[in-house]
């Protein structure tokens, strides 16, 4: 099959996919900073710290990566940036998301296709319920591209869970919370809820960036097959025109020759 013509299938499939994606994470950007801001709010609010009804994080216990990748390629390095810090991260346990990510070996807690992220999401929420509630983890990351806007997506590593306090408006941990019922299991519950949002937020804002990039890659793609083209059909027009200009030395050259005989 003719290459221009997959690449130009692909980069079609792009560009139908690349402004919802883009759309979607736009949507969600402004999502997540205000969602950042109330889990903030309320787990560092000093009355549930100094009443100890916050727990702490075992600092001995493993580190949770999330990695967010694609399951094809043709999307630039975004796969290859990924699996860079992968190939680093050597004692925390991981959830992978993405067949073009290859982590192998210790440490891999589960693994899925991104195309399986949906059916399959309960068992990352399963995963993430149990390391709150038996506190397995001393920090959890999202590792993933992240969209800015449309010529700017950069890897980022994002620290989701433990909450630290901000040095700026420290005030805003000075409200008062009534609370009905078993305060920890209410935070428990708040905690999980908010880092499954985080985690959709990043597969969001990952899956915007693999299109762009794909998109980009496809019409470079087509650009420099457009540009071969155009040298080999140059190429082509120099040998027509130098053939036909041979032709023309050799009948003058006959001509010539023809001439002298009859001298």
């Amino acid at each position: 099959m003719n290459t221009k013509i997959i690449v130009k299938v692909m980069n079609f499939h792009a560009l139908i996919r690349v402004d919802n994606a883009r759309k979607k994470a736009e949507k969600y950007l402004q999502l997540e900073k205000e969602a950042s801001n109330i889990i903030d709010m309320i787990v560092n609010n000093r009355n549930f710290i100094l009443d100890k009804k916050l727990w702490e994080v075992d600092p001995a216990k493993p580190v949770l990566n999330i990695y967010f990748g694609s399951d094809y390629g043709f999307c630039g390095g975004i796969n290859f940036q990924v699996n860079q810090l992968l190939d680093k991260d050597k004692d925390s346990d991981k959830i992978i998301i993405g067949k073009k990510i290859h982590g192998t070996g210790d440490g891999i807690v589960l693994k899925l296709a991104r195309e399986e992220f949906i059916t399959r999401y309960e068992e990352i929420e399963a995963i993430l319920e149990n390391s709150i509630r038996k506190r397995e983890h001393s920090e959890i990351n999202l590792i993933y591209n992240h969209f800015n806007n449309t010529s700017s997506i950069e890897i980022k590593k994002k620290k989701i869970f433990p909450f630290p306090i901000t040095s700026e408006r420290k005030d805003k941990y000075k409200e008062d919370y009534y609370v009905e019922g078993n305060a920890n299991t209410i935070l428990i519950n708040l905690v999980t809820s908010y880092l499954n949002y985080e985690i959709k937020i990043a597969e969001v804002n990952s899956y915007a960036s693999e299109n762009i990039m794909r998109q980009n890659a496809t019409s470079e793609s087509l650009k420099k097959i457009e540009e071969r083209e155009e040298q080999l059909l140059t190429l082509q027009r120099k040998i027509k025109t130098q053939k036909e200009f041979d032709k023309v030395i050799d009948s003058y050259t006959k001509r010539k020759g023809l001439k002298g005989d009859r001298k």
